[in-house]
């Protein structure tokens, strides 16, 4: 019998001191998660990203903690149309029906700062990389080929880089639209080619067009586009010029220096 309590006490000091010794643990986990460096792969910021490297199926994962999958349409499926991307595998694009649709996700949308990257790589001058938005004046948000430049138009007006793209190479591409109570295409939207500011073309009054995006549309990727688009990616903040270079040098996963203050 004392032989019996001997060992039912030794287990209840046992399971004490291992709770004892979780509680001590945990906060410290946590703190260490907390304070673990941020990259643009973990930036809070990032509201998708999808790398299209999927081999099968016709759904497209995003790899942003928000999980807001894509669906493949127009016949595309990664079973036949998977192809080598930039980074590891992605889907090739026939400029025609096949597109990618983010279901039930609306973008950035009214005058809020965002930024849009992706790689792209066709030989055609026409077709989205993305779009969202409304079909109204100003309530359009499309990355896309304009007069066979690639741009920015919010249904109005249009903004275009000066260097044509459309070489069948690799071009990492981004868009930025910086934070103003009413966005304007000429003082606030910023191209960027291969990780540098791109030269634009002067188009005098078109680009003063107002940017406040509707909601009415869910995000589309690839539509009319023929070729490959890859690691497509959303924050809804301004990345800085050094963060854009970041991504196109693929250092992604690297820890995001401190805003200077």
């Amino acid at each position: 019998m004392a032989e019996k309590l001997l060992r039912s006490s030794l287990v209840v000091l046992l399971a004490a001191l291992f709770v004892g010794a979780s509680a001590l643990v945990q906060p410290s986990a946590v703190a260490a998660a907390k304070d673990a460096p941020k990259t643009l792969d973990t930036d809070p910021h990032l509201v998708g990203w999808w790398k299209l490297d999927e081999t099968s199926g016709e759904t497209a994962a995003d790899s942003s903690r928000h999980k807001r999958k894509g669906a493949l349409k127009g016949g595309l499926s990664f079973d036949k149309d998977s192809a080598a991307g930039r980074i590891g595998k992605t889907i090739k694009l026939d400029g025609e029906d096949g597109y990618v649709e983010i279901t039930k996700y609306k973008g950035v949308v009214g005058t809020k700062p965002r930024t849009v990257t992706a790689w792209v790589r066709t030989t055609s001058s026409e077709g989205q990389v993305i779009s969202w938005g409304a079909d109204d004046f100003g309530k359009m948000f499309t990355f896309c080929f304009i007069r066979g430049r690639l741009g920015v138009r919010p249904n109005g007006g249009y903004y275009y880089m000066n260097d044509p793209i459309h070489d069948d190479q690799w071009h990492h591409v981004a868009l930025v639209i910086k934070e103003a109570e009413l966005p304007n295409l000429h003082d606030d939207a910023v191209l960027y080619k291969d990780g540098v500011i791109a030269e634009i073309h002067d188009i005098g009054l078109l680009d003063l067009w107002p940017i406040d995006t509707g909601s009415d549309l869910d995000v589309r990727i690839g539509r009319g586009f023929k070729g490959l688009i890859d690691d497509v990616r959303i924050y809804d903040r301004v990345l800085s010029d050094e963060e854009v270079m970041v991504l196109f040098k693929l250092e992604s996963d690297r820890p995001l220096s401190k805003p200077k203050k």
